[in-house]
């Protein structure tokens, strides 16, 4: 299992990124008001999107792409365009 970290902000002049670390899953909440993140210890962090920007490293897209290759019991081919 990939681990990625995640920056965000709120969409303020002079607001500074936080940064999770360690993230090993995330989401969006079925009312689309808070997006959550889990840990590797387990924690689970929700934090409301109204204003907010999220930054994901790259290291979630292989993350994802493993889970699915995972769920699919096959590897998966990306074509670049």
């Amino acid at each position: 299992m990939m681990n990625y970290q995640v920056k965000y902000k709120t969409i303020k002049l002079f607001a500074r990124w936080k940064k999770l670390k360690r993230v090993k899953g995330d989401g969006l909440l079925e009312n689309g008001l808070a997006r959550f993140f889990i840990l590797e210890n387990e924690t689970r962090i929700e934090i409301p999107v109204g204003n907010m920007m999220f930054k994901f490293s790259k290291e979630r897209f292989y993350a994802v792409k493993e889970r699915m290759e995972d769920e699919a019991k096959q590897p998966l081919h990306l074509v670049k365009k």
